[in-house]
């Protein structure tokens, strides 16, 4: 039966997941979410590590932002020599440099540098960082090509994205409260070899997703140019642009809300509402129906966003802020899951690793933006306004969606 037939339902639909882990293994997917943790720990690890070592939060700020930049730049250049030499040789190459990049950050850290040294350890590191949920969803694609079972598997991403979003910066907090601030980076280090090598030798020593001429030519496998990939996958990256925008401005005015109200330690745990309501909603996604084609769900996902977080800018109160951030997290799991997945149908032959690491990339230029730009209204005009900013980030989305529903856009691509 066609696995998009009329008789889908909403039970049938969440049976997928029963289907993931005789595909690659509980192992390897329990292995692919803790590999995750490091990278989840480290841009708040770094704020927290440095700022205390240095007393400044400026220099903290700045080792966070070169890391950032260095790893949302380099990222697709990591896809894209995946994509040529294949994962295995890729991450058993970068996972042990990052590693060392690490360590050095912590003894940088605990021991008070910074400077030009600092700056330039920060960017090697960031320049290093492996992409694990981009080339676990490249994985996906791979191993699968029932359409049902890869929206599974991203919506499952998705969900595994989001957990370690939340509990890394709990990790950092746990491991700075029990020892010294710079424990979070030691940690950090650990993790990335006790789950990063692992990883890398689950992973595949071929290519992913090449597209290879008859049996018997000789021909080289269609491997297009990264600008190429990402002119084709240019909506998604502007969708997640816009939901990174507003992961980073969200976070920015609950942080300034809970400092006025005198509860600036309750914004983690605000945030974190947000985010587990978006994991939630991310697994969700596989049970919608065919027929609520991508662009529609980028209209009503990019609708509800807005709508969610410009009641949470006209009310008043941490409880109740806290709960209307979760509603909001309802719409942002879907688009996140929505947004992975029309870039997999973007992607042009060859190039599903490029796509998938230039998701991430989007996601975390956009948190880099929305902190910058959240931060700076925050503190000249307070939480209010901040959050309307991260509403105009719903707007977006809401934008890219109309522009995938116009006929000319529509006739090219009827399956998005």
């Amino acid at each position: 039966m066609s696995d998009h037939g009329p008789s889908h339902s909403p039970f049938r639909a969440l049976a997928h997941y029963k289907e993931l882990p005789p595909i690659v293994g509980w192992h390897i997917m329990l292995v692919a979410l803790v590999a995750r943790a490091p990278y989840a720990m480290l841009p708040l690890g770094l704020l927290t590590a440095f700022t205390a070592s240095t007393g400044d939060i400026a220099i903290g700020g700045l080792t966070t932002a070169i890391y950032s930049i260095a790893m949302a730049v380099c990222s697709p250049l990591i896809g894209r020599a995946s994509d040529i030499w294949g994962q295995r040789l890729i991450l058993l190459t970068l996972i042990p440099i990052n590693a060392l990049g690490i360590l050095g950050l912590y003894w940088a850290a605990a021991s008070g540098q910074d400077g030009i040294w600092l700056w330039l350890l920060c960017l090697a590191t960031g320049a290093t960082v492996v992409p694990v949920g981009s080339f676990t969803r490249a994985r996906w694609v791979s191993a699968t090509a029932m359409p049902r079972q890869i929206q599974a598997a991203f919506s499952y991403e998705s969900m595994a994205d989001e957990l370690v979003f939340v509990l890394g910066p709990a990790l950092v907090g746990i491991a700075a409260s029990a020892s010294v601030p710079s424990a979070p980076l030691l940690l950090a280090f650990i993790l990335s070899l006790v789950a990063g090598l692992p990883f890398a030798f689950t992973a595949p020593k071929d290519t992913i997703g090449e597209q290879t001429k008859s049996e018997g030519a000789t021909d080289a496998p269609v491997r297009p140019k990264i600008f190429a990939v990402i002119w084709a996958v240019l909506p998604g990256i502007v969708a997640l642009i816009g939901v990174g925008t507003f992961f980073g401005s969200v976070q920015a005015a609950t942080t300034s809300r809970a400092e006025l109200a005198g509860m600036a330690s309750q914004a983690g745990l605000m945030y974190a509402v947000m985010g587990v309501g978006s994991a939630l909603a991310a697994l969700l996604v596989v049970t919608l129906p065919a027929w609520f084609k991508m662009s529609s769900r980028l209209i009503v996902f990019g609708i509800g966003v807005t709508a969610a977080i410009s009641v949470v800018a006209v009310i008043h109160g941490l409880a109740l802020t806290t709960v209307i951030l979760g509603v909001s997290g309802i719409f942002v799991g879907p688009t996140l899951v929505t947004a992975f997945a029309l870039s997999e149908r973007l992607a042009p032959p060859g190039g599903i690793s490029v796509a998938m690491t230039l998701m991430q990339s989007s996601v975390t230029i956009g948190v880099s933006l929305g902190a910058a730009v959240g931060g700076a209204i925050a503190e000249g005009s307070g939480d209010a306004p901040t959050y309307f900013f991260a509403a105009s980030a719903g707007i977006l989305i809401v934008l890219v969606g109309l522009f995938l529903a116009l006929p000319y856009y529509r006739n090219r691509h009827r399956e998005i």
